[in-house]
C-alpha cells in the first residue's frame, strides 16, 4: 500500500495583506505531478485544508478543482480528508456524500447516534484497498480535529484522543478487517515536537493544555499521520512514531527554515511502514534583511538598494516576501517612507518593518531613581523615556529640539488668556 500523506494546506490564507492564491495554485499542481509520477494508492490530507472556517469562493474552487484532477489522474486513488483546528467541520462535510462517489471520504466531525447520542466510531473506520484490487489492505483510523464536546465530559485533550483510538481497536477487533495494518489520520499538537514558538502561527493552546503524549495514544498503528505542526518532522521512534507532513507553504517568517513537501509512506504485507520524504520549493521565498538579528538604518538601506530589480527578475509571480528588522537605537519616524521609496523598483513584496531596541547594558539595572513629576521638566521627561527604551543617552541635538518644544510650549501657555472662573448657582 503506497499512501502520500499531506497536511495543512490552509487555502484561502493571506500572508500580510496579499493573496496565497497563486501559491497555492502552484502547490497543488505540483502535488499532481508527485501523484501522477508515484500513483500511489491513497492521498492522506490530515487537517487544516482551508485557512478559515470561511474561505473564499475561489480557495473552495481551488480545492474542488484539485480532487476532481488527483482522481481523474490516478485511477482507483482514494483521498482521506480530515478537519483540522482551521477548518468548519460542516462546510467540509457539506459535500462529503457526493464526493463519496469519486472515492474521496471526508470526515469533518464525529456523526452521533441520533437516538443514543453516542459517537459514530463506526464512521470514523475506513477500509482502504490498492489501487489494482477491491481487496482492502489497510484500516484507517480518520480521526477530524476532537473539540471538549466531542468526547466525554472531564477528560483532558490527550485522554478524549486515546478514548477514541481505544474503542476504534475495539471496533475494528470485531469486524472482517481485523489483522490489518492501521493508519491513523489525526490532528493534535504531539508532546516533543518543534513548533512555531516565535510567531504561534499554529494556534496552540496557551499553557500546552493541548499537548498530547505520543505513548497515551499509541494503538500499535503501521503510520501515525498528523497535522497541525507547520514543520514536517517525526516524534518518537518505532510503532508510537508520530509524523508531521509539514504545512504546504510557509505561515509566518518564523517558519523561514522550514522544508516543505509532502511524505511517501510505504506499508508492506507485514504492516511495516518506510516512509521518504518528497520536497517543495514554495513559489514566493521569505527573505529578511538582515538574514539574522537585526541591523542599523543605513544598513537597511544599503541591502534594499542592493535587491533584484523588477527589470531584472520581470516574474511578478515569484518575487518573494520581505521582512526588514531595524536595530533602532533612537526614533527614526522617516525610515518607513526612505525604505518604501528605495523598494519601489525592487522585486519583492515587502510585509513588515519590525524596529528592535538593543538590549540594556545591564538587565537587572533598575535605571535612574523614581522622582516627582512636578520636579522634572518636560525635557527631563524625555530624557528618561529615551535612555529606558534605548538604553544609551539622548543625542544632544534631539535634546535641544525637546527644550526648544518645551520653551515654546510654556511660552504659549503664559501667553494665553486666563480662563474664567466658574460663577456659582
Amino acid at each position: 500500500m503506497n499512501i502520500i500523506h499531506t497536511a495543512d494546506w490552509h487555502l484561502g490564507n493571506t500572508f500580510h495583506g496579499y493573496s496565497r492564491l497563486e501559491e497555492h495554485r502552484h502547490f497543488l499542481e505540483w502535488l499532481l505531478g508527485v501523484l501522477r509520477a508515484r500513483r500511489p494508492d491513497v492521498l492522506l490530507v490530515t487537517g487544516d485544508v482551508f485557512d478559515s472556517a470561511n474561505p473564499s469562493a475561489a480557495a473552495e474552487r481551488l480545492y474542488y478543482n484539485f480532487l476532481m484532477q488527483a482522481v481523474q489522474a490516478v485511477k482507483g486513488l482514494q483521498v482521506v480528508i480530515t478537519a483540522g483546528n482551521h477548518d468548519s467541520p460542516g462546510r467540509l462535510e457539506a459535500t462529503a456524500e457526493m464526493l463519496r462517489a469519486f472515492n474521496v471520504y471526508v470526515r469533518g466531525y464525529v456523526h452521533r447516534d441520533p437516538e443514543t447520542d453516542e459517537p459514530d466510531v463506526e464512521s470514523l473506520l475506513l477500509p482502504l484497498s490498492s489501487r489494482l484490487s477491491p481487496e482492502a489492505q489497510v484500516v484507517c483510523f480518520a480521526l477530524p480535529f476532537l473539540r471538549p464536546g466531542d468526547y466525554p465530559g472531564g477528560l483532558s485533550v490527550q485522554e478524549g484522543i486515546a478514548w477514541y483510538l481505544d474503542r476504534l481497536t475495539r471496533r475494528l477487533r470485531k469486524s472482517d478487517f481485523r489483522g490489518l495494518p492501521v493508519v491513523v489520520a489525526a490532528h493534535f499538537y504531539a508532546a516533543g515536537a518543534e513548533i512555531c514558538a516565535g510567531e504561534h502561527s499554529e494556534r496552540l493552546v496557551v499553557g500546552g493544555q493541548d499537548c498530547v503524549d505520543a505513548r497515551a495514544v499509541a494503538c500499535g498503528a503501521a503510520y501515525t499521520a498528523l497535522g497541525h505542526l507547520h514543520k514536517a518532522q517525526q516524534v518518537g521512534g518505532g510503532a508510537d512514531a508520530l509524523h508531521y507532513a509539514g504545512s504546504a507553504l510557509p505561515m509566518s517568517f518564523s517558519e523561514k527554515g522550514y522544508h516543505h513537501g509532502v511524505t511517501a509512506v510505504e506499508i508492506d504485507a507485514a504492516g511495516h511502514a518506510t516512509t521518504a520524504r518528497i520536497d517543495y520549493t514554495p513559489q514566493r521565498p521569505l527573505v529578511s534583511i538582515p538574514g539574522r538579528g537585526a541591523a542599523a538604518p543605513a544598513d537597511v538601506l544599503a541591502a534594499c538598494a542592493a535587491l533584484p530589480s523588477r527589470r531584472e527578475e520581470p516574474d511578478e509571480a515569484t518575487w518573494p516576501y520581505l521582512e526588514i528588522r531595524v536595530e533602532e537605537r533612537q526614533p527614526e519616524p522617516g525610515l518607513l517612507h526612505e525604505v518604501t521609496a528605495r523598494l519601489a523598483d525592487r522585486a519583492v513584496r515587502l510585509c513588515r518593518m519590525v524596529r528592535e531596541v538593543p538590549d540594556s547594558p545591564d538587565p537587572g539595572a533598575e535605571g535612574n531613581p523614581p522622582q516627582s513629576l512636578h520636579r522634572l521638566e518636560p525635557a527631563d521627561v524625555a530624557r528618561r523615556f529615551f535612555e529606558n527604551r534605548y538604553h544609551a543617552a539622548m543625542p544632544d541635538g534631539l535634546a535641544a529640539r525637546f527644550e526648544r518644544a518645551a520653551r515654546e510650549a510654556a511660552d504659549e501657555s503664559a501667553a494665553a488668556p486666563e480662563a474664567p472662573s466658574p460663577k456659582s448657582e
